[in-house]
């Protein structure tokens, strides 16, 4: 069928932009009344919103930094993770890709050689520090991903858009009218072969659009206008609870404006379920959003 021919010679052409051959690709998903293509088109294209990603888009990074003991300092060195718990290592290794499609290619066309970097929050700086010989601590941190991983990701969106089409170039065959294939068992057989192609036989997809993080009206003392923006940006009640519990009995130093033992434990938590994937927005929005809410409850702000 053309409209299949025309993507897959446009998919096997480096000089086409994918993020063009992706947006054509919804005239298809439109045609086939296949909703499964239409969401997955619409997340490359305009990045994930909270949810499981594609594990294409799910890569293992280096943690590096800047340390000190106050005599002497090291940049750019790896930090040793082996002392942190398995899951929180595992987590804080991998890097979610939430971004567009375009975004990622210019990236990669930009970046010759380069390295995709995220700031790790100062707030998880005292937990990295633990396993630093020699009085040493964190002064700043970092994940990096190479730009050849982030290539790969975008060479894995081409490929496995491919394979679905050229599976349902077979299927299809010389018709058409796609009528017929977006009704009925033909429409259910598509769908199986999208999904086996592109994701294989375990992936959720989410509907939904990005979120921005922003800090609402907090007033000084009033965990209700804080409950409701952990609320609203994913964090679960019972978390939420066991904030309140702590929050008022934790001595922080409003001085240096440093949040109490208990308060930084709790924080060091939330951010490594961002790290496991357990709360998926981005580990730097995370921090962000915990420390100035917090932050805005003691009247710090």
């Amino acid at each position: 069928m053309k409209i299949i021919d025309d993507l897959i010679d446009e998919l096997t052409d480096k000089t086409v932009s994918l993020t063009d051959i992706l947006i054509k690709t919804k005239v298809l998903a439109y045609k086939l009344k296949n909703q499964e293509l239409k969401i997955w088109l619409d997340n490359e294209l305009n990045g994930y919103p909270s949810g499981k990603l594609p594990d294409y888009r799910i890569l293992g990074c280096q943690v590096i930094g800047s340390l000190s003991n106050g005599y002497q300092r090291a940049k750019n060195y790896p930090i040793p993770l082996i002392g942190l718990e398995k899951e929180l290592r595992e987590g804080i290794l991998k890097v979610n890709l939430f971004q567009s499609i375009s975004t990622l290619d210019e990236f990669v066309q930009k970046e010759k050689g380069g390295k995709m970097i995220m700031n790790i929050p100062p707030e998880m700086y005292d937990y990295l520090s633990k396993d630093l010989d020699n009085g040493f601590v964190i002064e700043y941190a970092r994940r990096e991903i190479d730009r050849v991983q982030v290539l790969q990701t975008l060479t894995s969106v081409r490929t496995k858009l491919l394979d679905f089409l050229l599976k349902l170039n077979d299927e299809v065959g010389d018709e058409n009218d796609l009528k017929p294939f977006s009704e009925g068992n033909p429409k259910d057989k598509i769908a199986s072969i999208f999904h086996s192609s592109v994701f294989g036989n375990n992936t959720t997809i989410i509907v939904g659009d990005n979120n921005t993080q922003t800090i609402t009206n907090i007033t000084k003392g009033d965990f209700k206008s804080l409950e409701k923006l952990l609320l609203e940006n994913g964090l679960k009640k019972t978390e939420i609870q066991e904030l309140e519990s702590i929050i008022d009995s934790d001595n922080p130093d409003s001085t240096k404006k440093e949040f109490g033992g208990n308060v930084k434990n709790w924080i060091t938590k939330m951010l490594s379920n961002v790290m496991n994937g357990s709360w998926q927005v981005g580990l730097g929005a995370a921090g962000n959003l915990l420390a100035q809410g917090i932050s805005s409850y003691y009247g710090w702000q």
